[in-house]
């Protein structure tokens, strides 16, 4: 693959935008920004930009997907982006997943991009499969950045009420007494039917508004993915496995000392220590199965780290995978991410498909890529927008974990709290 690097003199955040306006004229692309976050030292690329497919995968409903997924990538070394959605867990264990789905994506995909840009500082690389596109660069100067109206006005509608919702908690704190399990993730879906946006201009102002260290764009023909993600699931780098789930959530202030008090009330706060190192316990559980024996490492525990909108409580957890082991049975072990489901892992996803009253679909799966060397790095698909253009459905979901300490009211005023932003942008 023909590679060509310049350096950029004009703002760069405004190269990214006339980028992807460029590159949402294709059918299928994947961008994948960090937003140039410090804070997370695991993150190898700033911005990537995987434009047209020369190749799918796109397992049949009677696949393995993820053996699909490695017989592809054992024969052919190359770049694929793509997504894993929640339900392949039904392939994994012996689960269903019945609850409707408007949005309607695959279960899984992946692509080989006929162009590929590289962004780090004001230093652009691109990868091309074609020699046409020798004038790229010039292609996307000569993009015009307008402002657009991003959408109609968009009435967004609750899968459950708050009163269901309240219920649905007092009856899984029944099953944590009953010794069921400790922690579960339940979801809600805020949704718009008959409705009109532009996806990459209401993109542009989520980035703007979240400037999240894993924020994605994915474009799949008449379906569009607008991610705002401040969360890994999982990192491979030569023969390291890293993962930084979530569990832990409050507000940002304006003001300074009140967003100091905010975030040391976040990491003193006993109930959100106790989810966090139950999750972590569940992932280091998780890469045992694929892990070189006493590898395994928390080199963070509950550190505070800070967005535009919340404070989050993070853990880092590393693992060196056995040699003889493939990555893509590492990642099937550790999916679906422990921060999303709960512990026991099997039993929080049986009644996750018992208690919610949407197919999670994309969201809490994974976004990301594989490189030629099959390293890869993949999100946690939330803080994002669904949107099916051909149907015209929108769909929001968002969660929070469970346990016997949880506050029924505290949990939905979370849930308002992790869609405030997408739904905010949608109607300004």
């Amino acid at each position: 693959m023909e590679s060509t690097s310049f350096s950029i003199t004009e703002d760069i955040q405004l190269f990214k935008k006339k980028a992807l306006q460029w590159a949402n004229r294709f059918s299928v692309l994947c961008a994948l920004d960090s937003n140039q976050d410090t804070k997370n030292k695991y993150s190898d690329y700033e911005f990537l930009l995987a434009v047209d497919a020369i190749d799918h995968i796109f397992p049949s409903p009677n696949e393995k997907a993820f053996d699909v997924l490695q017989q592809k990538r054992e024969s052919q070394k190359a770049w694929h982006f793509g997504f894993l959605t929640y339900d392949l867990k039904n392939e994994i264990e012996n689960l269903s997943s019945e609850n409707p789905d408007a949005v309607g994506l695959p279960a899984m995909c992946f692509f080989e991009p006929r162009y590929l840009i590289f962004i780090k500082g004001n230093q652009v690389t691109f990868n091309r499969n074609y020699p046409e596109s020798a004038d790229l660069l010039d292609q996307i100067n000569a993009q015009v950045i307008e402002p657009k109206h991003l959408s109609e006005k968009v009435i967004l509608q609750s899968r459950l009420t708050k009163e269901a919702y309240l219920d649905i908690i007092q009856k899984i704190k029944q099953h944590i007494l009953e010794g069921d399990l400790y922690e579960i993730n339940i979801c809600r879906e805020l949704f718009a039917t008959a409705v009109t946006i532009d996806p990459l201009s209401t993109y542009f102002a989520l980035n703007e508004r979240t400037a999240a260290p894993f924020s994605s764009y994915f474009k799949l023909h008449d379906q569009t993915m607008l991610g705002a993600s401040p969360e890994r699931f999982l990192k491979k780098k030569k023969n390291k496995l890293i993962s930084q789930p979530i569990k832990g959530t409050i507000k940002r202030s304006v003001h300074v000392e009140e967003d100091e008090l905010l975030k040391s009330e976040l990491y003193f706060n006993e109930k959100e220590r106790a989810e966090n190192v139950m999750i972590v316990d569940l992932v280091r559980n998780d890469l045992t199965h694929y892990a070189i024996p006493g590898s395994i490492k928390v080199e963070e525990l509950h550190r505070v780290y800070s967005f535009k909108t919340v404070h989050h409580l993070i853990s880092t957890i590393s693992a060196t995978l056995k040699e003889e082991q493939h990555a893509i049975a590492a990642m099937a072990a550790a999916f679906p991410m422990g921060s999303m489901t709960g512990a026991p892992k099997i039993k929080a996803m049986e009644l996750i498909e018992q208690y919610e009253v949407t197919k999670r679909g994309l969201y809490s799966g994974a976004i990301g890529y594989f490189t030629p060397d099959n390293d890869f790095d993949f999100n946690v698909v939330i803080r994002t927008i669904l949107y099916n253009q051909k149907n015209k459905y929108l769909s929001i979901q968002s969660g929070g974990a469970i346990t016997i300490d949880s506050l029924a009211e505290n949990e939905w005023d979370e849930l308002n709290l992790k869609s405030q932003a997408l739904a905010q942008i949608l109607n300004q």
